[in-house]
């Protein structure tokens, strides 16, 4: 473009209509003219089109219909390829944006900053979500946050997401287009590097592994700019209700339009959210070619993990975590101390999570999490969001210089 926007928010969608209208007319809402929507169909039917067609006269989007079924990672590969921002944010369509999101990528593009990592820090569950026992009509909750600003390695972190099993990415400060702020550029190199935009089975996970590989000028802080949704038919929501678990892989959604893909052979074959997420993150570095890293796979504590977190798979785990040891030549006795050890008192062990309960209990004693109930669509959980910090005079100005 000849003068294209310094921001791309983009929302693929997939039948989920009632979300995807409550994300667009949420960031529309946002007064700035230097952004740009992105939406990706993939829906069955026409109805998101024919609703944005009679409801919507707003230059500032870009809707795209594709009917045909696609995988998850080609619908966000076709997505960012419709963008022409500068810069680049990726969200779900039942999440939301905070609008300060426009002002803190300006402040990036001055800084001439890659890749911008705000926290996760507000939720909301969509009403009828079923996350948890007792029904929610629609919750919003702030965890408290600093405006802490740090400065990460991506090498660093990419080398303790592996270090780690590959699942604990989360617990990184990664950069991630997904809910977070990258420069066009860097997704390029990617593209340019691996073919593609994304791979993997996890999106998210193989941006983050990707995109690290090619920022250099890395911020991260404490603040909101996005709001993470979970509606019912949601990934996250699916995976509360264990509706995730599958012991045969070709049988799942996310192998349903990826038949030739190749799953990591140092990755148990379980169909659970940690092993996707490892698998990605060695779909990422196999793609790039860093297996100066990916030497360094924990291989044992990701066992332990999913041992500890879904025993009645044991047997597969344990299998697999042995053949891949004959194959590579591994020392089975060296991995059998290391999975013993990360099942007993690794990060994800047996005895650590009564340790990290306590904890939890006495930082939330001290931080109370604010909740708002009855909050009834991601536009008004993104009202309630800019009300918040209204009141308490908080702003992403305040804590950048």
């Amino acid at each position: 473009m000849e003068n294209p926007p310094l921001l791309s928010i983009i929302v693929p969608t997939r039948n989920r209509q009632k979300y995807a209208i409550s994300a667009i007319n949420s960031i529309l809402g946002i007064p700035a003219k230097d952004i740009e929507l992105v939406v990706y169909d993939n829906s069955d039917s026409d109805d998101l089109r024919n609703y944005i067609y009679s409801n919507i006269n707003d230059d500032r989007l870009r809707y795209y219909y594709m009917p045909h079924p696609s995988s998850m990672p080609d619908n966000w590969n076709n997505a960012v390829g419709m963008a022409s921002g500068k810069y680049l944010c990726l969200i779900g369509d039942d999440d939301g944006i905070n609008p300060e999101i426009i002002e803190a990528t300006r402040w990036a593009d001055m800084k001439d900053i890659d890749a911008l990592k705000p926290t996760i820090s507000v939720s909301y569950l969509w009403p009828g979500s079923e996350v948890t026992s007792v029904p929610i009509n629609g919750l919003l909750t702030i965890i408290p946050f600093s405006g802490r600003v740090i400065r990460p390695d991506p090498e660093v972190e990419m080398k303790k997401v592996v270090r780690t099993g590959g699942f604990k990415y989360l617990g990184t400060e990664l950069p991630r287009l997904y809910h977070g702020i990258v420069r066009r550029e860097c997704l390029n190199k990617v593209r340019e590097t691996t073919g593609a935009f994304f791979g993997g089975l996890s999106p998210d996970i193989y941006a983050a592994l990707s995109i690290s590989n090619f920022t250099k000028n890395v911020v991260s802080i404490d603040y909101p700019l996005t709001i993470a949704g979970t509606s019912h038919p949601s990934g996250s929501a699916q995976l509360y209700r264990r509706e995730h678990l599958s012991k045969k892989l070709e049988d799942t959604p996310l192998f349903r339009y990826k038949s030739a893909y190749e799953w990591a052979e140092i990755v148990p074959r379980l169909y659970i959210a940690p092993t996707i997420w490892a698998d990605s993150a060695v779909a990422a570095l196999k793609a790039l070619k860093r297996d100066d890293i990916l030497q360094d796979f924990n291989l044992p504590l990701l066992a332990a993990y999913c041992i500890v977190a879904y025993p009645k798979n044991a047997h597969i785990v344990l299998r697999d975590m042995y053949t891949y040891f004959r194959a590579t030549n591994k020392n089975k006795l060296m991995g059998t101390f290391r999975f013993c050890y990360s099942l007993l008192i690794g990060p994800c062990g047996l005895i650590k999570p009564v340790t990290r309960r306590v904890i939890r209990h006495i930082l939330l004693v001290e931080r109370a999490n604010i909740r708002i109930n009855e909050v009834e669509n991601i536009v008004e959980a993104t009202n309630v969001l800019t009300d918040y910090l209204r009141k308490r005079k908080m702003r992403f100005s305040d804590f950048v210089s």
